[in-house]
């Protein structure tokens, strides 16, 4: 036998959040063969779900550890390899250690350009607001209805709200196109005159008032969603930082979700993350660096 490698496990400081409070993860030691990969036991400090990675500090230096099959509920102990990150950053975040978050916002909902006018979550949040929501809803480990969802729904959150978006900007365009190519003269139904309005169509075609409608019906629908969404991760943001409501008691969310979505958006993504420490990034599914892991 070689020599015995003795590990003492522990959360570190900007690592693992869950409900707005810091993971602190107790052990015991395990004796093992010193190799590269170490035997830890850990007790759970909270109920985590199959598949979750949070990281930890033993020694002085940072592992990575996963929670095994099944899931692990609070004060569970269990033992697992913990393999070493191949980079010194903090691995794990979900949402934000700085002091002062709990129980208020981070900063106002029209502190966009905290981070300068070219930071991912501000450029994202104005061109491609869905993406940007999908992000946010990633970290809240929320499905893409805005509700809690499992491990591989909340996997498919990003992809399937960048789907929506997709297919609902190529279907607009197509419809477009369609429209002024079959029916160029139909073009001023939203002018200001409404008599002429009115009387251009009554006389147009089926078709051209059947693809009028399709893209007013889609367009409603993607709206009522997106508002729907919004209003669901910002009830989520503030239910896990204990946050009250304001202003408009019982309806705020569903109001700042309505009037003011991109600045909404941005605020939950300031506030679900910590940028002065991680840089944004506008591809990613939490919008965040690939090796910054939510749990």
């Amino acid at each position: 036998m070689g020599k015995e490698a003795y590990t003492s496990l522990t959360a570190a400081s900007h690592g693992t959040v869950v409900n707005g409070q810091p993971i602190m993860a107790t052990a015991t030691p395990v004796a093992v063969q010193a190799t590269s990969v170490q035997m830890v036991q850990v007790t759970a400090p909270a109920d985590l779900a199959e598949g979750y990675q949070f990281e930890a500090e033993a020694n002085g230096q940072r592992f990575l550890v996963t929670v095994p099959p099944g899931g692990v509920k609070a004060g569970q102990s269990f033992t697992v390899k913990a393999a070493i990150p191949n980079h010194a950053a903090p691995i794990v975040i979900s949402g934000t250690t700085d002091p002062g978050v709990v129980g208020a916002w981070k900063d106002g909902l029209c502190s966009c350009f905290r981070h300068g006018c070219c930071h991912p979550h501000l450029c994202l949040s104005i061109f491609c607001t869905p993406i940007a929501l999908a992000q946010v809803m990633t970290r809240q480990r929320l499905n893409w209805m805005g509700t809690p969802g499992s491990v591989k729904q909340v996997a498919s959150t990003f992809k399937i709200m960048v789907g929506i978006f997709v297919l609902y900007v190529i279907i607009s365009q197509v419809l477009n196109i369609m429209f002024t190519s079959l029916y160029p003269q139909y073009q001023g139904f939203d002018a200001d005159n409404y008599e002429t309005t009115q009387a251009m169509w009554e006389s147009a075609p089926t078709g051209a008032i059947i693809i009028h409608y399709i893209e007013e019906i889609m367009e409603l629908c993607f709206c009522v969603y997106i508002v729907i969404a919004t209003c669901r991760a910002r009830r989520s943001v503030r239910e896990q930082y204990e946050i009250p409501e304001h202003s408009c008691s019982g309806c705020e969310d569903c109001c700042c979700a309505f009037w003011c979505q991109c600045c909404v958006t941005m605020q939950m993504m300031r506030h679900t993350a910590d940028y002065d420490t991680y840089p944004g990034s506008c591809c990613t599914d939490t919008g965040l660096p690939s090796y910054v892991q939510t749990v």
